[in-house]
């Protein structure tokens, strides 16, 4: 057989075993940022959907118990596209994991300014990680989180009439190595219902170029309050993925709790 023959049915070959090999390691990594698995809390209900535009994105959500019996939360959305996204993303999961099992969730601040200077240290300069994490004692009926440059909390009181959209952030991870966060503390109630989520809905466009917008995204909320948890995070999505004509072009996550009595 000519030796050039030989060569590119070589090429050909390993190219098909190395695509196999990146589609399993891309799936593993995909699984692991958005495969949550949801802890039992008694007091909360939990519902979020997750899905990336590629094969893997860079969105990442994580659930667990915290030591006080509250649920921990940490969503995140990490700048570019693919695979160097999501192993940001995938790294800033670990990271978080890491600091809440050797520095409790007693002062968030201080976990957070770690994690941006861990992170502005490891991520390309071009980089950039938006992030909120927090914690929910429904004892206590308290919601404490700090935000680095993620899209506002919403949050519904079970009697209210507008959703409140909650302000207060710090800058992304992964600039400014020195940075320092403030802590959002507020009480929370029977019946209230707290909506995280990423850019890739509220900047969904449709076929005439409109953004889906935070606005919109409220009364979705809105029209959605007697769904359960789950039932509203899959609403939403189906909304939102109506609205863009069935093409959404970023990854999109959103993260549903609703404390009950």
């Amino acid at each position: 057989m000519d030796t050039a023959v030989r060569r590119a049915i070589a090429a050909l070959t390993f190219g098909a075993d190395a695509r196999r090999h990146f589609d399993l390691a891309a799936d593993r990594i995909a699984r692991a940022l958005l495969d949550v698995a949801i802890p039992a809390i008694e007091g909360l209900e939990v519902g979020f959907h997750a899905e990336p535009s590629r094969l893997v994105g860079g969105d990442y959500l994580d659930l667990f118990r915290s030591a006080q019996g509250g649920i921990v939360f940490g969503l995140g959305d990490a700048s570019g596209k693919s695979l160097a996204a999501a192993l940001n993303a995938l790294m800033l999961r670990y990271l978080v994991r890491g600091l809440v099992t050797a520095l409790g969730t007693g002062d968030l601040e201080l976990l957070v300014k770690h994690a941006n200077t861990v992170v502005t240290a490891d991520v390309d300069g071009d980089s950039f990680i938006t992030f909120v994490c927090g914690e929910i004692d429904p004892r206590a009926r308290t919601l404490r989180m700090v935000n680095a440059g993620h899209e506002p909390a919403l949050i519904l009181r079970r009697d209210g009439v507008q959703v409140e959209v909650t302000h207060a952030h710090g800058i992304v991870l992964g600039v400014e190595p020195g940075a320092t966060y403030t802590q959002l503390c507020m009480p929370v109630g029977p019946g209230d219902t707290i909506v995280m989520y990423t850019d890739g809905l509220t900047e969904a466009t449709n076929d005439r170029g409109e953004l889906y917008t935070i606005d919109r995204l409220c009364a979705d909320i809105l029209a959605h309050r007697r769904d359960s948890p789950q039932e509203l995070a899959d609403s939403v999505f189906a909304t939102v993925r109506e609205f863009a004509a069935g093409e959404m072009r970023d990854d999109s996550t959103i993260l549903v709790l609703r404390l009950t009595a």
